[in-house]
C-alpha cells in the first residue's frame, strides 16, 4: 500500500473508531437504564452494572458500525476535499483507485467484523445478558420476602412470598402471570426453593396447585403437583436450551434446529428473520463505504455542492438500513422481504461498486445546487436583515 493510502486509510481507521466508540457508548447506556431497575430493586453490585453493560456491547456494534463506517469515510473525503488535498491528488494524475482502495480495506474489515460479531459474539453476550437478568430476577423473590408485599417483576407478572425458613427456603409461594394474551395462570405453592441448575436459576415450588384460566370461555383447570420446576428468567418449565430464544442461539444451531425446541414449536419464523439479520447485516458497511466514496471521492469546487452530496449520502445510508430493518422483521413471515433483505445492500453494492471501480461520481444537478445556494442566500440575507433591525431596534 502507497503512503498515500496508508495516510488515508489511517484517517479513515481512526475517525471510525472513535465514532463507533462514542456511538457504542451512548447507546449501551440508554440499554443499561432500560433494564437498571431490575438491578437496583435487588440491590445488585457494581460488577452486575458492568457485566449487563458488556453483554449489551455486541449487539450495539452490530447496528452502529455501519453508520460509524459512514461518518468516518464522509468526514475524511469532505475533509479532503475542503483543504484542497482532492484536488492536488487528481492533479498529481494520481488514480481514483488510490482513494478507493483505502475506503474498499476499511468497509471489508467493518463488514468482517460485524459479521464475526453477529455470528459468534452476540449470541453468546445475549445468553449473558440472560443469565445475568435471569439472576437479578431470581433475587427479587428475596426483596418479595423483606417488603411481605406483591413484587411485580414485569408486566403482568407478580409474585408474593409469606417467609423465609431455614436453608434458604421460601414459605408461601404466591405466583400470577398474565403475560400470555387470553389465558391467565396462578401457581401457589406450601414451599420452594431456589437452585442453580447449570448456567440457569430454577424455582422449585412443592406442595402447590397450578390454576389455568381460559379467558375467551372462562374454563378453569387445575393441577395439584408435589413439585415443578420453573426457569427464573423465561418462566417456562426448565428444560435446558428449549428456554434460550433464538438471539442467544449459536447459527449451527438456527441453521438445524431440533424439533422439541420450545420456540421452534411456538415461533418458528423467529428463527428466519434471526438468520436474516446475522447474515445481511455485514453488507451494509461496504455499501455505506461504497455510496460515500462515490459521492464524495472526487474532488469538488463549489463547498455547498459537497455538503449537499453529504446529505444524499446520509439519506441514502439511513433510507437502506431502516428498509433492511424493516424487511427483517418481516422476513420470518414474507418470502418477498426475506429476498429484498439481501437484494437491497447487494444491490447497492454492485451498483455503487462499478461506479467506483469505472471513475465514475455522482453529485447533485447544478441547477438544483443553484437554487439551493440561492436559497440559502435568501434565508441569510434575512438573518442579516432581522439581526441588523432588532440591534437598531435597542440602540433606540
Amino acid at each position: 500500500m502507497k503512503q498515500i493510502e496508508r495516510y488515508i486509510l489511517r484517517r479513515m481507521a481512526s475517525l471510525t473508531f472513535w465514532s463507533l466508540t462514542a456511538a457504542t457508548l451512548l447507546v449501551m447506556t440508554t440499554q443499561v437504564l432500560i433494564r437498571v431497575d431490575v438491578l437496583t430493586t435487588t440491590g445488585q453490585a457494581f460488577g452486575a452494572f458492568m457485566m449487563l453493560a458488556g453483554t449489551l456491547v455486541p449487539s450495539v456494534v452490530s447496528i452502529v458500525a455501519p453508520f460509524a463506517l459512514l461518518i468516518g469515510v464522509g468526514q475524511v473525503l469532505s475533509g479532503m476535499n475542503a483543504d484542497s488535498e482532492l484536488v492536488v491528488i487528481e492533479a498529481a494524475g494520481v488514480r481514483p483507485v488510490t482513494v478507493l482502495k483505502p475506503v474498499l480495506v476499511l468497509s471489508v474489515a467493518v463488514s468482517i467484523l460485524v459479521l464475526l460479531v453477529a455470528n459468534f459474539v452476540e449470541p453468546w453476550s445475549n445468553r449473558k445478558l440472560y443469565d445475568v437478568l435471569a439472576q437479578a430476577q431470581s433475587d427479587l423473590f428475596s426483596v418479595a420476602v423483606r417488603s411481605g408485599t406483591f413484587m411485580q417483576l414485569e408486566d403482568g407478572l407478580y409474585v408474593q412470598v409469606n417467609e423465609k425458613l431455614p436453608g434458604g427456603v421460601l414459605g408461601g409461594i404466591f405466583l400470577s402471570d398474565t403475560r400470555t394474551k387470553g389465558t391467565e395462570a396462578i401457581y401457589y405453592a406450601k414451599s420452594g426453593v431456589i437452585k442453580s441448575n447449570g448456567d440457569t436459576d430454577i424455582l422449585f415450588l412443592m406442595d402447590g396447585e397450578l390454576q389455568q384460566r381460559d379467558l375467551s370461555n372462562d374454563q378453569i383447570s387445575i393441577v395439584t403437583f408435589t413439585s415443578y420446576a420453573l426457569d427464573m428468567a423465561a418462566f417456562v418449565p426448565a428444560g435446558g436450551s428449549s428456554a434460550r430464544r433464538p438471539k442467544e442461539q449459536p447459527t449451527s444451531y438456527l441453521l438445524s434446529p431440533p424439533k422439541d425446541d420450545h420456540f421452534f414449536k411456538e415461533v418458528p419464523f423467529l428463527f428466519k428473520e434471526e438468520l436474516v439479520q446475522r447474515f445481511a447485516s455485514w453488507m451494509y458497511p461496504l455499501a455505506f463505504g461504497l455510496i460515500s466514496f462515490t459521492f464524495l471521492g472526487k474532488a469538488r469546487s463549489n463547498r455547498h455542492e459537497q455538503f449537499q452530496n453529504g446529505a444524499i449520502v446520509a439519506g441514502l445510508a439511513l433510507t437502506a438500513r431502516g428498509f433492511g430493518f424493516y424487511s427483517g422483521d418481516e422476513a420470518g413471515t414474507n418470502v418477498v422481504m426475506e429476498l429484498l433483505s439481501y437484494a437491497v445492500p447487494a444491490g447497492f453494492i454492485v451498483v455503487f461498486g462499478l461506479l467506483a471501480l469505472t471513475g465514475k461520481s455522482l453529485t447533485i444537478p447544478r441547477a438544483w445546487a443553484r437554487f439551493n445556494e440561492r436559497m440559502l442566500e435568501t434565508i441569510n440575507s434575512r438573518v442579516v436583515r432581522w439581526r441588523g433591525g432588532s440591534s437598531g431596534g435597542q440602540s433606540a
